[in-house]
């Protein structure tokens, strides 16, 4: 081909691809004291009649989840069925232990993340696991700090993946929540 024709095809490829309709994806981050005040949130979420967004939820054991103050695989599934019923799925969902935040657990799409095995420990459980992961999601450093410390108060965390267009209009409803 000559140099004409590359150019052609280029500048058609450019065209191409400026029409296509790339949405842009945002992540909400709310931390809720209480688990009643959460599932209201998430039943806000599920009750609107857009596209299903992405939920996850990443708490820490002993938020009225754990009365008995140890861990075993029982409490784990009931935790795991628990957490289906109220997104209404079937959702990825582990506990991994984090030395400054203690036993942590993790529901929802973003589960596959905090779960990803390095050297044989979930990435989550790393030090800066949760931190890293949060950010890299692009959540500003200013915020990321602000919810880790609620997550370290007990505070249960709710993260929502969907457009732009579509977390401001959740945004605007977990607002009037409160």
């Amino acid at each position: 081909m000559d140099e004409y024709t590359n150019l052609a095809i280029s500048s058609f490829l450019c065209q191409m691809n400026t029409r296509v309709n790339k949405a842009v994806y945002n992540f909400i981050l709310r931390d809720y004291e209480h688990l009643k005040m959460l599932r209201k949130a998430i039943e806000i979420i599920l009750d609107e009649d857009i596209e299903r967004p992405q939920i996850s939820v990443l708490g820490k054991l002993g938020n009225n989840l754990d009365a008995k103050g140890n861990w075993d695989f029982d409490q784990e599934s009931e935790l795991n069925a628990y957490w289906n019923k109220v997104l209404k799925e079937k959702v990825n969902f582990g506990v991994f232990p984090h030395t400054e935040f203690g036993s942590l657990f993790i529901a929802g799409a973003l589960a596959s993340q905090f779960l990803f095995d390095i050297s044989g420990r979930p990435l989550g459980s790393m030090s800066a696991g949760p931190y890293g992961i949060l950010r890299g999601l692009g959540i500003t450093e200013d915020k990321v700090n602000f919810y880790l410390k609620a997550l370290k108060k007990g505070h249960l965390l709710l993260l929502v993946r969907h457009t732009f267009q579509q977390t401001q209009l959740i945004e605007e409803k977990l607002e009037k929540l409160g």
